[in-house]
Order: C-alpha cells, then sequence, then structure tokens
C-alpha cells in the first residue's frame, strides 16, 4: 500500500459510510479543529503543538503589553479592549491560529489568553512570572509552617507506637 494521502482518507470514508468526498472533508477538519483545539484548564490544546501558533501567541502577548503600557490598561482590560476594537494583533494571532477569534466573547477570549498563558509557562515555552519578595516570603513562611505541623505528627504518630 502506498503513502495515505487527505484524498484517499475522503475516499475510504465515501466508500465506508456511504458520505461523498465533500461531506467526509467537512467531518475530518471538524474532528480535526473542532475538537481539544483549545483544549481545557487541566489539558493543554493540539493548536499548541505548532511552533508557529505559539509564537504567533508570544507576539500577541507583545503587543498586549504595549496596549497596556500606552493606554494605562490592567492586562484582561486590554486583552478585552483589544478584542472589541478588533485590534490587528488578534486578527494576526487568529489567523496563525487557524481559528476566528471574534466568533467568541471577549471574556471567554480573555480566560482562554490566562489559560493559554500559564499552560505554555507550565511546559517551559515561556519563562515564569515574576514572584514579588512578599508572595516568595509568604510562601516560604508556609511551607515552614506545613513542615512543623508534619513533624508534629510525626512525634505524635511515635508516641502512640510506643504506649
Amino acid at each position: 500500500m502506498s503513502k495515505l494521502t487527505w484524498g484517499n482518507l475522503r475516499y475510504i470514508y465515501e466508500g465506508t459510510y456511504g458520505v461523498t468526498a465533500d461531506e467526509a472533508n467537512v467531518w475530518i477538519s471538524k474532528e480535526l479543529f473542532g475538537k481539544n483545539w483549545f483544549g481545557t484548564p487541566q489539558k493543554v490544546g493540539r493548536m499548541w503543538q505548532d511552533i508557529e501558533i505559539c509564537i504567533a501567541f508570544t507576539e500577541f502577548l507583545i503587543a498586549v503589553d504595549k496596549f497596556k503600557k500606552k493606554n494605562n490598561y490592567t492586562e484582561t482590560a486590554a486583552i478585552i479592549v483589544m478584542h472589541e476594537q478588533r485590534h490587528r494583533a488578534v486578527r494576526l494571532f487568529g489567523m496563525s491560529a487557524k481559528h476566528g477569534m471574534f466568533g467568541m466573547s471577549a471574556n471567554r477570549f480573555r480566560n482562554l489568553c490566562s489559560q493559554w498563558k500559564r499552560q505554555l509557562r507550565e511546559s517551559g515555552f515561556m519563562k515564569p512570572k515574576q514572584m514579588s519578595e512578599y508572595t516568595r516570603k509568604s510562601l516560604t513562611a508556609a511551607q515552614k509552617r506545613n513542615e512543623k505541623k508534619i513533624a508534629k505528627a510525626k512525634l505524635l504518630i511515635k508516641r502512640s507506637v510506643k504506649k
């Protein structure tokens, strides 16, 4: 058997399921781009397997940063305003992501952007968010408190076993 192409796949659908090649093409594209394209908060979407989309998203984040500094917005407000104004950066990212970003509400787009930023930071594609000194100190203090609780619990277990 030779190499299987997209055209051959359409004809397999046509022979097996009795649909035309164009209907099979619609099914295939719906399966590829419809399910898990954006991902969920727990699972990274399939769109991030393409390095070009990752680069386009980082360029979009740079444009958001410039926009928020110019107009004195927070990042989430800047994303919402850029989406509502149909900003060029949103259009460019939507074209590279192979999905129309203006078909969704501005709040949905903002939520997806924050989800994608977190996922790309966790995967190591983007630098981690800088932690403030206050946050770092409070996290280390909380860690020390937890270690003390664990040590106390171990002592109680040892004492109860000796009796």
